[in-house]
């Protein structure tokens, strides 16, 4: 039961981590990551045993400098989308030294084994951080190995180079100490075997790992943690959160970034 636990609490973060490289669109997203994503994050970090309060301390610093959600979205736009934006979401160029190499081919190879799909409505290349991040959460809730082997792909090698980029370019960002974030949590799939000597350090904690389920679908999208936390948000700014009910691609407003089953 507590390996069970443990990797949820995996899932969860690597799925945060997910919607942290999309462009934050919304004003919500502003809220929720200004307010509280550093607490969520080290408990997190804490659960698994992951010692990077440096850089949680810096996210706090770096996000209290933000005045609003399009300073946000301008530093996101900075970093990774307007060219020639001095860092990549496509992460393979990083392994590569460019696309469409050997690193995507793997990658490429690895989707279609898990059965897992680029929503039509968000399109970017099959190397998108944010698409191998929540690639990774899915197959956490498969197979501890597979998802290792998956991370080893890229992500091992590409994150701390993105950080890297990101630190020299921005430090006052808030993209620099969550590259840093990612590059930590990513070491623990350097090694072949499953860490079990890391696990003995992880605190136990049931509450992190409890998954909201959508009202049209069923399928398990966020925690439920999360969308507590969103649903307070958008209420102090007073507007409604039923769409929260929903997963992305049940939503007619926002689009998600996978069509593929959980189950």
């Amino acid at each position: 039961m507590q390996m069970k636990t443990e990797n949820s609490i995996e899932q969860a973060f690597w799925l945060t981590m997910a919607n942290v490289f999309l462009p934050p669109m919304h004003p919500e997203v502003f809220v929720v990551s200004r307010n509280w994503l550093a607490d969520d994050l080290q408990e997190m970090c804490d659960a698994l045993g992951l010692d990077l309060l440096p850089d949680l301390k810096q996210l706090r610093r770096n996000l209290a400098g933000l005045a609003s959600h399009e300073i946000l979205l301008v530093d996101y736009s900075h970093l990774f989308l307007q060219p020639p934006a001095p860092a990549s979401l496509n992460l393979s160029r990083y392994v590569d030294g460019g696309i469409n190499g050997p690193c995507m081919d793997a990658l490429e190879n690895a989707y279609r084994r898990a059965g897992v799909t680029q929503s039509e409505r968000m399109r970017d290349l099959p190397d998108h951080g944010a698409m191998q991040m929540e690639t990774l959460a899915f197959l956490l809730g498969e197979d501890f190995q597979e998802a290792a082997d998956f991370a080893r792909l890229c992500l091992v090698g590409a994150l701390p180079r993105l950080a890297q980029t990101v630190d020299e370019e921005s430090p006052n960002s808030p993209y620099a100490p969550l590259s840093r974030i990612a590059a930590g949590a990513i070491t623990r799939f350097t090694q072949e075997a499953h860490p079990s000597a890391s696990q003995k350090k992880r605190r136990h904690d049931v509450s992190v790992g409890v998954w909201r389920h959508c009202k049209s679908c069923d399928q398990p999208f966020a925690r439920e943690k999360e969308i507590q936390i969103m649903t307070r948000a958008l209420a102090q700014a007073g507007l409604p959160a039923t769409h929260l009910e929903r997963c992305p691609d049940c939503r007619d407003a926002v689009s998600g970034f996978f069509k593929r089953s959980l189950t």
